[in-house]
């Protein structure tokens, strides 16, 4: 028999996978797949369930039907997949288990009115000290108390309340169950004591646990689901499901190998600066800001600052403005902002305020909207995209200097720093990032990162073996000490329009 160990990422917008082959210790196959997200112009944004497991589903049948045509249909094989899925997802199930609603992720921003009264409050460090998780509409916890406000007739009819993730798990299992990791993104988890928050959940929503899944180990194993029986009937393959971590974790574990003196920076439709960490969120300054401490496993946690201005903003630029689908001016805009010599800094550049899609950093504010300031006649296209990718860029430096205060600006600095997630693949972005930083960085090629995270995760003894595998595909990239001082000025300029912007965002809200 054939031993299998497959991580399965289930991402925001799609799904990655790997294929660990036990034996021969090394990775036989990768696989991606997406699904789509439906926006309004509410704030409102949705994803279909039944659409995404649909998408996972097929993905895990040709992976199968690859592994049997590498490895033969004669030969058994075991296979054990390993999930995540993104965190801060919402989904209410009625009594049978069917979806209710449509999957409600983090983007979302329906609750921004519920998370800035309880912000307003005397709760707001209790909360944040209890779940780890900052006062935020980006927590299901938010959109719970929405739901009782708004539409409580839904919220009592539902039989569940879950997350993608454990509706997943059903469909592949037919238990109603999740992991410490995933829950402890939702607002609604005691982190210190590894169980559901159960006074605030009653006391802010009305409701009970009941309707929340059984918490059990990350490790725990569970036999299929017959509908999956069914599916792989007559092959010579055996498929169950490790309950597995969140996206965040996986992603950690997959670019430090469970490294406490690394920084990760994770680049995708959103992104993220975090540390794996022996020990949840101190009680510091940190408490009612944007930082956040997630459950790992049994004994570790990773802590961080995550903003909603990623690669979703490069999207929109590119879509909405250059009437493109690719990439093609970003990159070589890049190109010309990383030659500096050719290509001088203008300081009358416009400034681009990236929350477009509101943003977590400092901390939650509501209302805040994007903005391009100081545009002239004489703006050009290309000063505009510059201005766009700067601005992320900014914001991106921003919260790392957060993280890295929040862990010791001395010690920080010792930290290695490591990039991954799909704004990786933009050429010349990260260039541009090791001078903004004046920070080295190690840049992991694989696409990849998180799936393998998960297998490094299952598989912990061998970690070292996969994450050697991982190191032979990876770059250092340093910065041009010119390059960083003549950055510092612009971003000093823009940290002062965002900060002015914020401050009159907080007096308009009564927010201290």
């Amino acid at each position: 028999m054939s031993t299998y160990i497959l991580g399965m990422d289930i991402g925001t917008s799609s799904v990655k996978a790997s294929l660990w082959d036990v034996e021969k210790e090394r990775v036989v196959s990768q696989f991606i797949d997406n699904y789509p997200i439906s926006f309004d112009i509410n704030g409102r944004i949705c994803q279909d369930p039944e659409v995404i497991y649909q998408v996972i589903l097929q993905l895990l049948e040709n992976i199968i039907d690859d592994l049997e045509a590498r490895a033969g249909n004669n030969r058994h094989k075991f296979v054990t997949v390993v999930l995540d899925t993104a965190l801060h997802t919402l989904l209410l199930l009625d009594e049978q288990m069917n979806p209710m609603s449509d999957v409600i992720p983090w983007m979302d921003t329906r609750a921004d009115s519920v998370a800035l009264e309880i912000l307003k409050s005397e709760q707001n460090a209790e909360i944040h000290e209890r779940t780890g998780c900052p006062v935020d509409s980006v927590y299901p916890l938010y959109k719970i108390i929405w739901f009782a406000r708004n539409n409580a007739d839904l919220l009592k009819q539902a039989g569940k309340i879950s997350s993608i993730k454990d509706y997943l798990l059903y469909k592949f299992t037919g238990r109603f169950v999740l992991d410490f990791s995933t829950a402890s993104g939702s607002g609604c988890l005691d982190i210190r004591k590894r169980c559901w928050a159960e006074d605030l959940l009653w006391d802010l929503a009305r409701v009970d646990l009941s309707k929340f899944p059984v918490l059990i180990s990350s490790y725990e194993v569970l036999e299929p689901s017959e509908e999956i029986k069914r599916l792989f009937k007559g092959r010579n393959v055996y498929v169950n499901f490790a309950v597995g971590i969140s996206d965040a974790a996986a992603s950690s574990i997959g670019t430090t190998c469970f490294d406490h003196n690394t920084l990760t920076i994770s680049m995708g439709t959103s992104a993220a600066i975090r540390k794996i960490s022996p020990e949840p969120l101190k009680k510091s300054n940190a408490l009612g800001h944007g930082m956040w401490c997630y459950i790992v496993d049994e004994n570790s946690y990773i802590i961080g600052m995550a903003m909603r201005s990623g690669g979703c903003i490069i999207d929109w630029w590119v879509k909405n403005f250059l009437k493109s689908c690719d990439y093609d001016e970003i990159v070589r805009v890049l190109g010309d902002m990383t030659n500096y010599d050719s290509s001088p800094i203008r300081t009358t550049r416009p400034i681009f305020i990236p929350t477009i899609y509101g943003e977590r950093v400092p901390r939650w504010i509501p209302n805040r909207n994007g903005a391009l300031l100081g545009l002239s006649g004489a703006t050009s296209i290309d000063e505009a995209t510059q201005s766009i990718i700067e601005g992320i860029g900014f914001n991106f430096r921003r919260i790392f200097e957060a993280v890295e205060t929040y862990f010791g600006r001395v010690e920080a600095a010792s930290y290695n720093v490591v990039a991954t997630g799909g704004m990786c693949q933009i050429q010349n972005w990260l260039h541009f990032l090791s001078n903004l930083f004046n920070r080295s960085m190690i840049i992991r090629e694989s696409r990849f990162d998180t799936s393998l995270g998960l297998i490094m995760f299952y598989l912990k003894e061998k970690a070292p073996v996969i994450f050697e595998l991982m190191s032979a595909k990876k770059d250092v990239i340093s910065p041009k000490k010119s390059l960083s001082g003549l950055l510092e000025n612009l971003y000093l300029k823009w940290l002062n329009e965002i900060e002015s912007m914020e401050e009159r965002l907080c007096k308009i809200h009564d927010i201290t």
